[in-house]
């Protein structure tokens, strides 16, 4: 069972662990450019080489002109009036981030 994802000041905070949530946020943010791929893929690809993309091991993989992110996940922060997805990884008692934002 999975359970409802969190709400922190408007922004909406999904662990990677939960697939339904991340997919019912990543179609929010990304609209027509959502699409779940047969490998399991959850991605959102803009114009160009700009995407957004979760795995089914919960890696997440973006690109923008002028800069990527590719690596593990515990959760996702979605801030749908900013249109920005965080990810968020703990890492030796410390939060790693990175924001990406929605062209």
């Amino acid at each position: 069972m999975t359970s409802s994802p969190a709400t922190d000041g408007g922004r909406v905070v999904v662990p990677v662990s939960d697939s339904a949530s991340v997919r019912r946020e990543l179609d929010r943010f990304a609209g027509n450019a959502f699409q779940e791929r047969e490998d399991g893929s959850l991605s959102c690809d803009f114009a160009g080489v700009t995407h957004f993309t979760v795995l089914p091991d919960g890696r997440v993989d973006t690109g923008m002109p002028l800069h990527s992110f590719q690596g593990p996940a515990d959760r996702l922060v979605f801030d749908h009036e900013r249109g920005e997805v965080t990810v968020e990884l703990d890492a030796d008692d410390r939060t790693l981030a990175y924001t990406f934002r929605r062209p």
